[in-house]
């Protein structure tokens, strides 16, 4: 037997309550209509004399709020304007009523207020018009007099006597201003008294603007007798005003006792339309009770079939969301309506449910892989969104950064954090450096991630630092003493040299001292410069890289390696007649050249030569250190430059010179290879990359403000601008540099952290906004990946990394400038 819908059932009831509300609605339909009979009766005899009553109301309360307006006019053409509409309006209140009607004598009367109304208000702003010429008047000769009253080069008795001026002009404008009668009488008082301390003789000047004064203030035209007669006409106005509102009041208490009538006869007739509703509410109620029942019958019917099923797949949803997932519904229930695609949608959705957990466990799995992985990392780990926001951190991130794990938690910014905590940003070698002091150092490396954002790995580079300052000094150390053992053995034979000579010089003819006398002085000398040459290179120390003449650096210490070489080995230096500009740090390459050679002389057991060459290889410099000494075989010569790895057989090597060598060509972006055979000596060939391209002149600026907190950064900005500024700010935070935005900027070079605060975008924007032809440099150690501006200022802003560089520099520059004289010439 085919089951009818759900929805068919529920037509079927609303088709049975439809037709009882109709029937109700026929019943209602015949009650209302000779209800509605009777009220077009009732409007027919009372709407004309409510109709009225309103109509007076209205007028009357229009007469109201005239009257009080012809109060505020000034103008006499828009009083004598206002007067006649309310006039207007009250003869036409006359006209609407009978001959007899005793509101007329009223209306009468409110008509002759209105006329003195008008008049007294039209006199009134002729007079106030009189009045304010004179207080501007007044206004300028006290602004005058108090100008005279301080002037610092016046006498005293002159000086008092425009200040008494000053002080009765501004009695006389305070007479011109008051609101009452009383207020003008105490100016008066004030004035006279005032102008009784002027009497007597005064400067010409003085007594002009004295009788100027008592002009204005004084006589039937004087400004206290206008200001009299000014207010006498307000209060005479002000009178007929409270006669126009008693006529107004008259005219709406007749109103109100018309609609009183009315209100009367629509009572009388309300009595007789309720008895006829009362009926009508009988027959509606035995209708609506009948109604009712058969809505209530077909309610239990269809809620006894759907309510239980929908309570039994409620149920059944509130356990399975609680994590039972064994919670079944019988399968034939309703089949065929909504009931029964209700029970496929929850034996779907517990389908999917089941399937869920299962995707749920294997994500929990490999959410504590990853949790695991994060927490054993010896390194900080941040995931940082597309503004640089910390998403998520491992615990070792916060004792990496020497910062309060708290500091981590809100999504702070990475690069306010670090600039928080002190850190220094730099980059080395392609790897970003931070530096808190001169104690700690820790290396940052980021990543992006494919859909936005990226991941950033902070390790703790202090501890590898410090070893690599020690190894370097290790190998300085192990370096100067096998220079100061070379060194001796010639400074012996300088003594004996002088020895020898002294001991000629007692038994020697006058003409043999002077030759021996000299070659104690040469001795002497050569003794001075091996020790000179020997401090200089014991003294110097770790620098930061900079651009030197490879050539150059090589020659200067070639008598140092002469000096360091045995006797029996012979020294050959070919170093190229041309300029090769590399940029790496002096000492270092020193130290890495002299270690090599001393190396390659110790390779040679009896006599040898040691070759340095000095060359170019297309956009690379190259140093050859050659030997013919023993050579190494293959087994030693794969293990040549791992550290602490030494094939002495006496021991004395500390197998670092070789990785030290290698450690820093490395970092300063070249490399190392070594060639060697046994008994064909070894040829050990260091690389730099060349600094061929000289900086390009930098654009002449005007005025330039530079905003950096960091003072060796400051100061190293400051001498690449200097040259260029016409005029050169400096500010180190955002207030100081707020205050030089009041000159106008041809450049502004901003730091982009400010006191651990992102804020150079603002000054930026700031300075790009205010002076349209500024452009805009930001710098900083860790520039994220979104800028907020430069489709705001196009061709106007620039970013760079830290550290600032001449080359860097003048590329922006030029770009940024270049593009102003290449539209300005386009305009041209």
């Amino acid at each position: 037997m085919r089951r009818f819908s759900v929805r068919s059932r529920l037509l079927v009831a609303l088709a049975l309550l439809a037709v009882a509300v109709l029937t109700v609605g026929v019943i209602a339909w015949g009650a209302l209509t000779r209800g509605n009979d009777r009220m077009d009766r009732m409007l027919a005899e009372t709407l004309t004399g409510v109709d009225q009553a309103l109509t007076l109301s209205r007028q009357a309360a229009d007469l109201a709020t005239l009257a009080p307006y012809l109060l505020t006019l000034e103008s006499p053409f828009r009083i004598a304007q206002e007067g006649q509409a309310a006039t207007a309006l009250v003869d036409g209140l006359l006209a609407g009523l009978p001959p007899d009607e005793p509101l007329r004598a009223s209306l009468a009367g409110t008509r002759e207020a209105i006329a003195n109304l008008v008049r007294d208000t039209s006199l009134r702003a002729g007079l106030r018009d009189r009045t304010l010429r004179l207080n501007a008047e007044l206004a300028a000769s006290e602004r005058r007099y108090a100008a005279q009253s301080a002037r610092a080069t016046a006498p005293l008795q002159e000086r008092q006597d425009w200040l008494v001026l000053q002080r009765t002009a501004a009695a006389l404008l305070g007479a011109g201003r008051a609101e009452n009668l009383i207020g003008v009488g105490e100016f008066q008082r004030e004035y006279t008294r005032l102008t009784k301390r002027l009497t007597g003789q005064r400067p010409a000047a003085e007594a002009a603007e004295l009788s100027r004064l008592e002009t204005i203030a004084e006589g039937p035209q004087g400004l206290f007798e206008l200001r009299r007669f000014e207010l006498a006409r307000q209060i005479g106005a002000e009178a007929a005003l409270v006669r126009i509102r008693r006529g107004a009041a008259a005219v709406t208490a007749h109103a109100a006792a018309a609609t009183t009538l009315a209100q009367a006869a629509i009572t009388a007739e309300r009595a007789s339309t309720t008895t006829a509703i009362a009926l009508a509410k009988s027959t509606l109620l035995l209708v609506v009770l009948a109604s009712a029942a058969l809505a209530l019958a077909a309610a239990l019917y269809v809620s006894g079939y759907v309510t239980a099923n929908l309570r039994a797949i409620s149920d059944a949803m509130i356990r399975l969301a609680a994590g039972d997932r064994q919670t079944r519904l019988p399968r034939g229930e309703g089949q065929g309506d909504e009931i029964g695609k209700l029970f496929h949608a929850f034996r779907t959705f517990r389908a999917n449910a089941l399937r869920l957990d299962r995707s749920h466990r294997q994500m929990a799995q490999r959410t504590a892989l990853y949790e695991n992985m994060m927490a054993g990392i010896s390194d900080g780990v941040a995931i940082l969104s597309d503004q640089g926001q910390i998403v998520t951190q491992n615990a070792r991130l916060a004792s990496v950064l020497r910062v309060d794990p708290a500091r981590l938690t809100g999504r702070p910014r990475l690069t306010e954090v670090i600039a928080g905590a002190g850190w220094q940003e730099g980059e080395h070698a392609g790897v970003g450096v931070l530096s808190l002091g001169a104690a700690h150092h820790a290396e940052l490396r980021e990543s992006p991630l494919p859909k936005g954002g990226s991941v950033v790995l902070i390790s703790d580079a202090t501890e590898r630092r410090q070893l690599e300052d020690r190894l370097r000094q290790i190998q300085r150390i192990e370096a100067l003493g096998k220079v100061s053992g070379e060194v001796a053995h010639d400074f012996g034979n300088i003594l004996s040299t002088i020895s020898g000579s002294l001991h000629l010089m007692d038994t020697a003819p006058p003409e043999r001292q002077a030759m021996l006398r000299q070659t104690i002085a040469s001795a002497v000398d050569l003794g001075g410069a091996l020790i000179g040459r020997l401090l200089a290179f014991a003294r110097r120390q770790h620098l930061e890289p900079e651009l030197l003449d490879l050539p150059a650096l090589v020659d200067g210490i070639v008598d140092l390696v002469s000096l360091a070489l045995p006797d029996r080995v012979d020294l050959v230096v070919n170093i190229a007649p041309v300029p090769l500009p590399v940029r790496v740090d002096p000492g270092q390459l020193e130290s890495a050249i002299l270690n090599l050679c001393l190396n390659a002389g110790q390779a040679i057991a009896d006599v040898g030569r040691v070759t340095v060459t000095v060359s170019q290889d297309r956009d690379q410099a190259v140093i050859e250190v050659a030997d013919t000494g023993t050579g190494m075989p293959p087994h030693i010569l794969a293990h040549a430059m791992e550290p602490f790895f030494t094939a002495r057989a006496d021991g004395t090597g500390t197998g670092l010179g070789l990785a030290m060598v290698y450690g820093f060509i490395r970092q300063s972006g070249g490399d190392i290879n070594i060639t060697s055979a046994p008994g064909q000596g070894t040829t050990v060939r260091l690389t730099l990359p060349l600094c061929l391209r000289q900086p390009a002149p930098l654009p002449a600026l005007g005025t330039v403000l530079l905003v950096e907190d960091d003072a060796t950064d400051r100061k190293a900005a400051v001498g690449l601008l200097v040259p260029l500024a016409e005029t050169l700010l400096l500010a180190e935070d955002l207030a100081q540099a707020l205050t030089h935005m009041s000159t106008p900027l041809a450049l502004i070079v901003t730091d982009l952290s400010l006191g651990g605060r992102v804020d150079g975008w603002r000054l930026a924007e700031t300075a790009l906004t205010r002076w349209p032809e500024a452009r805009a440099i930001v710098v900083s150690g860790h520039l994220p990946q979104v800028d907020p501006l430069s489709s705001r200022f196009v061709g106007r802003l620039a970013t760079l990394p830290k550290p600032l560089t001449a080359d860097a520099l003048s590329d922006v520059l030029t770009i940024l400038f270049r593009k102003t004289e290449d539209a300005k010439a386009a305009h041209r």
